[in-house]
């Protein structure tokens, strides 16, 4: 293989595989990827075997040919070297040559016969704007679970119908939707694993073509444009989260993200670490937060809001709330209570009519 190829476009691409292709792997060929030549052009693919991610390069292809290299190491070169053209020549021995004046490396590879296949896919696709999941996996990606029994919670459910698309986040403690209404070609319900929604959110984040998105019985595909992504899906039934979201909440105020935000992360400054539990006493007009540890102190804030209904009081992980503040944008926060004892609903809308919300359980105080 002889291959010529423009330093920013090439580590632009490589930018892409790097989440995928582990330094450390027990299986040695799962820290490379595999560069392959094409028509004026190079593919390059990682894969952790449950994630695949495939994008291309243009490049002068002046030796046809094949190669797999240290993905983290070929990374580390490229981004050393100048701005300029990049020469990569591989020998019979799976060794590359990488020149660029005045530097010259020589890396140790492996065979492209040891890369897995990648999983095909020849069936209708769904279209969705890409940005669509930009904005999506950001505002529910804090909700997914990290829990080895409750496997299928380890990542969001996606839905797709003909007239909206949905996706829903929940560890058991916290779930976090956003839905948008639109047209769209084909139905979809599926388990998105966390680790392939974070690559997703790096594929569409300057993305603004249509997303195209095929699935068979155990794998999902993302193309969009020149990259794609192939993930195993995870098996299993979705909780029933309509049973969670609430009904009954007629207790509503508005408040400002501006206001709140800042004073529930300065209250949690004096929250148990462990619990991070903060106390909420919503009255005629205002909004107090306090919190109180035994070893360590206490905190409060008052926050205005436009609320004349009973008074209501709740506990919550502080957390819980600031992740959602930060994974929204918009300052306008709806919270809506039945009383202090059930599941509270933060809202708000965004920009593009998409609706995003979160359920946060109480905690007792």
């Amino acid at each position: 293989m002889n291959i010529s190829v423009d330093r920013n476009l090439f580590l632009s691409e490589l930018y892409y595989l790097q989440g995928v292709a582990a330094a450390k792997q027990v299986i040695p060929i799962l820290s490379h990827l595999l560069i392959e030549t094409g028509p004026g052009r190079i593919t390059m693919r990682a894969t952790d075997l449950d994630l695949t991610i495939t994008t291309e390069c243009e490049a002068d292809v002046r030796e046809a040919g094949s190669i797999c290299l240290p993905a983290r190491k070929l990374m580390e070169i490229v981004k050393s070297l100048p701005q300029a053209g990049i020469e990569i020549k591989a020998n019979d021995l799976f060794q590359a040559t990488i020149t660029c004046t005045p530097s010259r490396f020589r890396l140790n590879g492996l065979g492209a016969d040891n890369f897995p296949e990648l999983q095909q896919y020849s069936g209708e696709f769904a279209e969705v704007p890409a940005g669509i999941f930009s904005r999506f996996i950001p505002r529910v990606l804090h909700a997914v679970g990290q829990e080895g029994s409750r496997y299928t919670l380890n990542g969001a459910k996606l839905e797709i119908s003909g007239e909206r698309i949905r996706m829903v986040a929940t560890d058991g403690h916290r779930l976090a939707l956003v839905e948008h209404e639109g047209q769209f070609n084909e139905s979809l319900d599926v388990i998105v694993p966390k680790k392939t929604l974070s690559e997703l959110a790096k594929l569409c984040a300057d993305g603004e073509e249509t997303m195209q998105i095929g699935k068979t019985d155990n794998h999902i595909h993302f193309k969009l444009g020149k990259r794609e992504i192939v993930s195993r899906l995870l098996a299993g039934i979705y909780p029933d989260y309509s049973a969670v979201l609430p009904t009954e909440n007629h207790n509503r105020f508005r408040v400002g993200r501006d206001l709140i935000f800042p004073a529930v992360k300065r209250v949690a400054l004096m929250a148990d670490d462990k619990q991070h539990a903060i106390k909420l006493e919503i009255g005629e007009g205002e909004l107090h937060i306090s919190s109180q540890t035994s070893e360590i102190g206490e905190a409060g804030e008052t926050v205005p809001v436009d609320y004349a209904g009973e008074k209501i009081t709740a506990g919550f992980n502080a957390a819980y709330l600031n992740d959602f503040f930060s994974a929204v944008e918009e300052n306008d926060i709806l919270f809506e209570f039945k009383s202090g004892e059930t599941q509270t609903q933060l809202s708000t809308t965004t920009a593009f009519l998409d609706r995003c919300l979160a359920v946060v359980m109480p905690m007792r105080m």
